[in-house]
């Protein structure tokens, strides 16, 4: 096997220590295999081998939803009857201090009676088990909208004035409202008093129910003529229609909350979409009318404003108002339960903040132009990067360059053949960088996925979110004001098709529905609007183990979604759909080859049978023994080893044919004399090469003993010495060379074929001490980690280096590199300095 040298001028770092330590120490990376050729992008693991162990920390995904939250801001609305109790009839929420909203049909009863009082924090309002918490306050004003009419279905929104500013607490806070006009919840949940069935009377408990939206159209077919009587117009843009399963909005629940719940800062906060309207009778399957909050917000801010009320337009924005009582909002569901701040916040894995870029991330940008500015991609080797083909152009205006980690222009751009603009299909493009991204802390790459299934119910995904809305709020401190973007992960549940909930936005992109080839992923709860946004493009995934290190894989990348996929789902690139178009930009003679792919076998060792191709018998032999159909096998994709990397499983058609032409040498029987040797010195078939420099001999080099009377080193070492000196490590003792023979075809240039044989006078006689080497047969691939031995005045020492694609190699490189020559690298990944008749060896064994 030929070394491939680069001689430079230059300080070897070595990772080693003296031959002792060399003897003890055997890297388990020297049982794997790296081809020669690339003919696979599923070789992540071996092209950028990672030599140390890596610590990665994964926490798990917290889980919301399943346990009920209190109502803290809703109202029972009561009428004080002639015996002095009070009958609750009406719900409402309390969404300033002094102020409830409720239902304008809510501003008297049916015997034309408006309301006395509200109640608040007292879940059973007849028991007064729970009355140390609750506070009732006088009504002193009811406003109706001005356009309601009892006699119409229409603008069915009040505010009821307190005598009094209510006590806020953690069992009372007020509610904030949705403003925004779009209802994108597919789940929202309603609470009240009201009947629990037709015929029955009201509870005394509070109740709750989740709903889910339904079209005005279809709900207005549940509606008797009397109930269009009083829609005479129909259902307006204002009202909002839901359904539940269980039972429906009830006589008692009319004014009460239709609302979600929205995360931020470690919290919750109850946002209210609307208002109880009217419905049918209870236990019949219909939905129920609300009245939603969002077309009225100007009217609230005016009304409460006239009356006193320090409120303006920008009360009930929605960050605005999540921060104003989040010291009392609960905290996110199942965080309560921990009894300090240390625990809650060790146990929030909702976001993970970033102190910086992910490392196997690129940020894009553009020239001359102000492009998008939240479009990201994967870092696949050093000079490739993958993201999808919506980031490959701004307005006509193609992208330029990467702009984080450091400015690199882009100089081909290879967007999948079937993409159109505009569609989620296909969405995938390579871009190809004009000089090299060198790997170190802060630029590292990302493995790409091949599977189909991934083997995590969760992957990582990279968003930018707002300080003051990701920052955990513990007991006793105040809010973060501060707004600075802040990227942050989030892990993100994987969601089958069937269950994958697409904003209607992104519908126009997806007309032939969910494919193989997208990958679905959120939480089913909603985040506070701006707490996260995601980065497009950005790839998706998590550590994974292999080989027994710790890689980045990249499952998908990132193509559109709302609010980091919360709530809406969204939608990803898979690249295990893409491989075979990945292979043929990356691999330009990936479809001239097989599989490629090597099985090891660790329960076959030497002479077992074996099948080959799962179809051929075979036996377990060395290399040597097989290797003269070994490319053909390779070709066809159907190599397997045995037990180690130098025992093939080769079919016995080989076998046979090789054994008529088998001819017993010492290269061949190599194997075997080591086995029966008891080899007490580490490197007993190193030697050192004295040259005859001015009349004085200079040992520089090393060299191996293969035979009893031949050494083998570099041309390069031997400088046109006719007769070397060799000395075994192990004695001491030299022997004269008697000839040297230099490959013909060696090139002093690019030391192509940089390979020499030096025939001995003498014979060595085999010991535990003195024996040979023997050659690596293996004409495809190269043990993973190998031993690069070098001379120093003291002693001889060792470094790990480990093999590279003569491709990548060629990249730096300053000749044209031979099939004939080994590139190789240090593990850190520093430059590699080497010196003529340096030995690489391996024991795969």
């Amino acid at each position: 096997m030929s070394i491939m040298i680069r001689k430079r001028m230059c300080i070897v770092v070595l990772l080693g220590n003296v031959l002792n330590f060399a003897w003890a120490n055997t890297h388990p990376g020297e049982s794997l295999l790296f081809p020669d050729e690339r003919t696979t992008l599923d070789d992540c693991h071996l092209r950028f081998y990672e030599f140390h162990e890596q610590q990665v920390s994964r926490g798990n995904v917290s889980q919301h939803g399943g346990i009920e939250y209190p109502f803290v801001q809703i109202a029972a609305v009561g009428w004080i009857q002639p015996d002095g109790k009070t009958l609750f009839k009406c719900g409402g929420s309390l969404i300033w201090d002094n102020f409830v909203v409720t239902a304008a049909h809510c501003a008297v009863d049916s015997n034309n009676r408006k309301p006395d009082v509200v109640r608040f924090s007292d879940l059973n309002i007849y028991n007064p088990t729970d009355d140390e918490f609750s506070q009732e306050i006088k009504i002193v004003e009811i406003i109706r909208h001005p356009e309601h009419r009892f006699s119409a279905h229409y603008h069915d929104i009040a505010l009821m004035r307190l005598e009094k500013k209510a006590i806020i607490n953690d069992k009372l806070v007020p509610a904030c409202l949705w403003t925004d006009k779009e209802v994108r919840f597919k789940q929202m949940e309603t609470a009240g008093w009201g009947k629990l069935g037709y015929g029955k009377d009201l509870s005394p408990t509070l109740q709750s129910a989740k709903l889910a939206p339904m079209s005005n159209e279809l709900c207005s077919e549940f509606y008797n003529n009397e109930t269009l009587r009083k829609l005479n117009r129909g259902l307006a843009d204002h009202h909002l229609c839901a359904h539940h399963q269980k039972s429906d909005t009830c006589e008692g629940d009319s004014g009460g909350p239709l609302q979600v719940k929205l995360m931020h800062n470690i919290r919750q906060t109850p946002f209210i979409i609307a208002l109880t309207s009217f419905g049918l009778v209870c236990g019949k399957s219909a939905p129920g009318v609300y009245t939603k909050v969002a077309p009225y917000h100007d009217w609230i801010i005016d009304t409460m404003r006239k009356r006193g009320a320090d409120v303006d337009e920008n009360t009930y924005n929605m960050t605005q108002c999540a921060h104003r009582y989040a010291k009392y909002r609960d905290f996110s569901d199942g965080l309560d339960k921990y009894s300090t701040d240390a625990d809650r916040r060790s146990s929030w894995y909702v976001f993970t903040e970033l102190r910086h870029r992910p490392w196997y991330m690129v940020k894009l940008g553009w020239h001359n132009v102000e492009g998008y500015d939240n479009c990201y991609g994967m870092i696949l080797d050093e000079d490739t990067v993958l993201t999808v083909a919506d980031c490959t152009d701004f307005n006509g205006t193609p992208v330029g360059k990467i702009v984080e980690p450091s400015v690199i222009n882009i100089i081909k751009i290879h967007i999948h053949p079937r993409y159109r603009k505009g569609s989620s299909y296909n969405n995938i493009a390579v871009l190809k960088l004009d000089t090299l991204l060198i790997f170190r802390p802060g630029v590292q790459y990302s493995c790409i996925w091949m599977a189909f299934n991934w083997t995590e119910t969760t992957a990582k995904v990279t968003g930018i979110g707002r300080t003051d809305l990701i920052k955990p709020l513990l007991l006793d401190a105040d809010i973060n004001t501060n707004q600075t973007p802040l990227m942050v992960h989030s892990d993100n549940s994987i969601i089958n098709a069937s269950s994958c909930i697409i904003s209607d936005r992104y519908l126009t992109r997806m007309q032939h529905g969910m494919a193989s080839e997208h990958v679905c992923l959120g939480n089913d709860y909603f985040l506070v609007p701006g707490t996260c946004d995601l980065l497009i493009g950005a790839p998706l995934g998590y550590a994974e183990l292999r080989e027994g290190k710790y890689y980045q894989h990249s499952l998908a990348l990132i193509q559109f979604g709302r609010d980091c996929g919360f709530g809406e789902h969204m939608i990803a690139t898979r690249l295990a759909s893409h491989v075979d178009w990945l292979s043929s930009v990356l691999l330009p003679d990936y479809f001239t080859y097989g599989g490629n792919i090597v099985f090891l076998n660790d329960n076959l060792v030497e002479g077992d049978s074996c099948v080959v191709d799962q179809r051929k018998p075979g036996r377990c032999v060395s290399v040597a023994e097989c290797s003269d159909d070994w490319r053909r096998l390779v070709a066809a994709g159907n190599v397997s080893f045995c037990s180690s990397a130098s025992v093939i499983c080769c079919p016995l058609e080989v076998l046979e044919k090789n054994q008529r032409n088998f001819i017993d040498t010492e290269l061949v029987r190599c194997p075997t004399l080591l086995r029966e040797l008891e080899l007490e010195f580490p490197v007993g078939y190193l030697v050192e090469i004295g040259l005859d420099i001015d009349d004085k001999f200079e040992f520089r080099c090393l060299g191996s003993i293969i035979t009893k009377q031949m050494v083998i080193t570099t041309a390069s070492c031997l400088d046109d010495a006719i007769h070397p000196i060799v000395k075994p490590l192990s004695s001491g003792l030299g022997i004269a060379g008697n000839i040297t023979i230099i490959h013909e075809a060696y090139n002093k240039t690019d030391k192509s074929n940089d390979i020499a044989l030096i025939v001995l006078n003498e014979k060595f006689v085999w010991s535990s001490k003195v024996y040979p080497a023997c050659l690596w047969m293996n004409r495809t691939h190269t043990p993973l980690v190998m031993k690069l031995f070098k001379l120093t005045e003291e002693s001889v020492l060792f470094q790990y280096l480990l093999p590279l694609y003569n491709t990548d190699c060629q990249r730096t490189h300053p000749f044209q590199l031979h099939k004939s020559q080994l590139c190789g690298k240090r593990p850190t990944g520093t430059a590699t300095c080497v010196d003529a008749g340096q030995v690489l060896v391996s024991d795969p064994d």
